[in-house]
């Protein structure tokens, strides 16, 4: 707990971690200051003793690049050598929230490039750290309000919300994730976000949709073969992940991947934060980790069109990762935990409930196989999502290997009979061949069930007329997990229990950095308050007399009531928009707690 940071922003992210110079480099960013925050540059040495830099001057930053040739590391508007020792550049000369950087198209080894999330772009002497502007931020002229407005417009590049910068093969690739204006603050399947490149003098667009990671098998560093090296880039749509792989002679191919979890969709991109490939294994044995819409991926480092196989689910998680890498022994992984806006996340379920008093986040230590313990890899997404398709159409590649469960559901939503022709990749070398075929009448459904020994890493659909079309895949992984609880929870009152003890906590706020905690009693179903604690850093529970706090917590954070419905057949839980949502009932004796505001309904513990 003592490796936590704060800000003073609506959020405080986890941009970047990097191992370099026998310490591990972290920065933090707030929401949207590209001029600057009270964000630091932290030094954490192998003991864990975290060392705030007094180069700090915040941002919001998220690149990091190592640059070979200089031996230095950069990570957001700092350069770090091989001695730790650490240089700024200001943002007075180069502004902007630094999202990306590439290594340069003509002259790699005295020049990097730097992008920005509003499309500024410099290349940078690497020796003088003096900023050359290519393009101008867009936040030198069009300052953008309160953290919760909109995306400011962009007149350059499709799609806004900049995420992803690197290149290779001739060219300068930067992805974004997001959409202007307030529809996108409401939609999550309107048309959002870009993919683009940069030959040195024009832009051109690769695909509107939302993109997020642009890398290759270099990495960190770049691509040791930028000529030849292929370059990968994901990103997503309202039917399923994204996954794009940019070949030096045919250009870009595009793959699709299914969704562990919708949290990280919307329109204006907020919710992904910078989803990354990163090697995590050793140079004798590279191993590549993606995390993409809450799911941990296998990624192979051989990826090409041409040879695709080996994209394999390890697990679930529910994070926000901004960054991860390997540092003595064990992976580390850089979060958006705690942000003291909640931005477009006000349900009534939670009540009036208010964010902590100051945003933080902490790293995440872990071994080296978590990735493969965590939830089950259960996963769906559509090539075809009530698509207008016509007579011969096919559809881009879904991953179809790596689960035990699969099936898929077609509709035929046209006017007319369509028939259905599901061909299989099978080693990834782009040879399809026919699995099955399915005849629909109009408006007819089919679910199937695949065989689990039916093999392929791909699977595409053909339409041999023209349709409305829904072709959804739905895998499910094996669970791992047993029916007794984890001893994780034997701290938790049982429902059985006449007498508990329970509290409202909230993360205080004025650099307390403690939760505070409005204990409560509960006895024969009625509460009775007990006072106020604080838990520090160390875990230590220390009972304060502090009644403004006190006081704080207990209307800020009461539990609403009967906000969903515990009713003889089912939960029923209507939303804020009205729509009715039915869950299954658990142990009856939960309805009189929940009517009695006993039990926190819903409550955003990610941010």
């Amino acid at each position: 707990p003592h490796l936590a940071y704060y800000n003073n922003e609506g959020e405080c992210g986890t941009g970047a971690v990097v191992p370099w110079a026998d310490r591990l480099w972290v920065i933090t960013y707030g929401p949207h200051l590209p001029f600057g925050s009270s964000d630091k540059l932290y030094e954490v040495t192998p003991d864990l003793e975290q060392i705030v830099r007094p180069e700090s001057v915040g941002g919001t930053p998220a690149n990091r690049m190592i640059h070979k040739e200089s031996n230095q590391l950069f990570i957001g508007p700092y350069a770090i050598d091989k001695e730790g020792g650490v240089r700024t550049i200001p943002y007075a000369v180069m502004p902007g929230r630094h999202t990306g950087n590439a290594r340069h198209l003509t002259d790699p080894a005295n020049k990097i490039y730097y992008g920005t999330m509003e499309e500024g772009f410099y290349e940078v002497d690497v020796n003088s750290l003096e900023p050359k502007m290519l393009y101008e931020d867009r936040n030198v002229t069009n300052k953008k309000g309160k953290d919760e407005s909109a995306n400011i417009q962009s007149s350059m590049l499709q799609g806004v919300h900049g995420k992803g910068l690197y290149s290779g093969q001739g060219v300068l690739v930067y992805s974004n994730n997001g959409e202007a204006g307030n529809l996108a603050l409401e939609k999550f399947d309107i048309e959002s976000g870009s993919l683009s490149e940069w030959d040195g003098k024009e832009w051109k667009l690769v695909r509107r949709n939302q993109f997020v990671e642009v890398t290759g098998p270099g990495g960190i560093q770049g691509n040791p073969n930028p000529e030849t090296d292929p370059i990968w880039a994901t990103g997503w749509d309202h039917k399923s992940v994204l996954l794009a792989v940019r070949n030096p002679e045919t250009g870009w191919d595009f793959f699709r991947l299914p969704k562990a979890s919708h949290s990280y969709d919307g329109a204006h991109g907020w919710n992904t934060e910078w989803p990354r490939i990163r090697d995590i294994g050793t140079g004798d044995n590279p191993d590549y980790l993606m995390t993409m819409h809450g799911m941990f991926w296998q990624f192979p480092k051989s990826f090409t069109a041409a040879q695709s196989s080996g994209i394999r689910p390890r697990s679930a998680y529910l994070k926000v990762i901004g960054d991860f890498a390997r540092w003595n022994g064990q992976l580390v992984f850089g979060c958006d935990d705690s942000a003291n806006r909640e931005f477009l996340n006000k349900r009534k379920h939670k009540g009036g409930i208010e964010g902590p008093g100051q945003s933080n986040s902490n790293l995440w230590f872990t071994s080296l196989d978590k990735p493969d313990r965590l939830g089950t890899t259960t996963a769906a997404g559509s090539v075809w999502l009530n698509d207008r398709v016509q007579a011969g159409d096919v559809s881009e590649p879904f991953l179809f290997a790596g689960w035990p469960g699969r099936g898929a559901w077609i509709h035929n939503g046209g006017e007319t009979p369509a028939v259905f022709v599901l061909e299989v990749d099978r080693e990834g070398t782009r040879n399809w061949s026919q699995l099955k075929t399915v005849s629909l009448a109009a408006g007819e459904s089919s679910f199937i069930e695949f065989d689990p020994r039916e093999p392929g890493e791909w699977i595409r659909v053909k339409a041999n007329a023209p349709a409305l079309a829904t072709v959804s895949f739905n895998y499910s992984g094996n669970e791992k997990r047993n029916a007794s609880a984890s001893p994780l929870f034997k701290g938790i009152a049982k429902v059985t229990r006449d007498r508990t003890t329970g509290g409202l906590l909230y993360g205080l706020g004025d650099n307390r950095r403690a939760l505070g905690v409005a204990a409560v009693t509960f006895e024969d179903g009625k509460a009775s308050e007990t006072g106020y604690y604080e838990l520090d850093s160390r875990l230590n529970l220390i009972k304060k007399e502090d009644p403004q706090t006190h006081a704080f917590i207990r209307e800020k954070f009461a539990v609403p009531e009967k906000v969903i419905d515990v009713q003889e057949s089912s939960v029923l839980v209507v939303d804020d928009k009205n729509r009715r949502w039915r869950l299954p009932l658990g142990d009856g004796r939960y309805k009189q707690l929940t009517d009695d505001a006993q039990l926190r309904i819903c409550r955003e513990v990610a941010t």
